[in-house]
């Protein structure tokens, strides 16, 4: 949720079609971190605090996430999904268990990418035209801090592709 309010002002309903969750699911959980400080309520929807921020970035460092951003409508092999995108810090060696935990998690697929002065490359098959083949997922890797890798997961709602992208994130850590 915070991750989602950390790129604007979201309301209730927005929020909770954006990530595949009940409304009422969504409000209470507005409320919980409106009580921690870490969400303001305001006309409109709510919005992250400067202590929600803090919060967020030290919970995703602690998984070895340098950045992350939400992907409401990405386009991959003609087919448009939700998705999420993060920088690592540490590259990933097991890509294809990496892979696998995210789609355990709830993503429909998952991409190890990483980056060479020609840009971004799937590492098992370094030949591929990732930019050719799959330029938004180029896109919304751009703007995130240099990792050593990245990793965009893709599936139906926001949530599934958080829950796979922290799974994945997980296993990766493990090396």
């Amino acid at each position: 949720m915070l991750l989602l309010l950390s790129e604007g002002v979201r309301g209730r309903y927005s929020a909770s079609s954006l990530l595949g969750l009940r409304e009422g699911v969504v409000r209470g959980l507005y409320e919980d971190l409106k009580e921690l400080g870490y969400v303001e309520a305001r006309r409109g929807g709510a919005r992250i605090t400067e202590l929600g921020r803090r919060w967020l970035a030290e919970r995703l460092r602690l998984r070895g996430i340098l950045g992350a951003k939400l992907l409401e409508e990405v386009e991959a092999w003609g087919s448009k999904y939700a998705g999420a995108a993060a920088s690592l810090e540490r590259e990933v060696r097991r890509v294809v268990a990496v892979r696998d935990a995210a789609v355990r998690g709830g993503a429909a697929m998952a991409l190890i990418v990483k980056r060479s002065s020609g840009g971004f490359y799937l590492p098992l098959v370094e030949e591929y035209d990732l930019e050719a083949g799959a330029p938004g997922v180029c896109r919304a890797l751009e703007g995130l801090p240099e990792g050593r890798s990245y990793l965009v997961v893709l599936g139906e709602s926001l949530y599934a592709c958080v829950r796979g992208l922290l799974s994945a994130a997980a296993a990766a850590e493990g090396g």
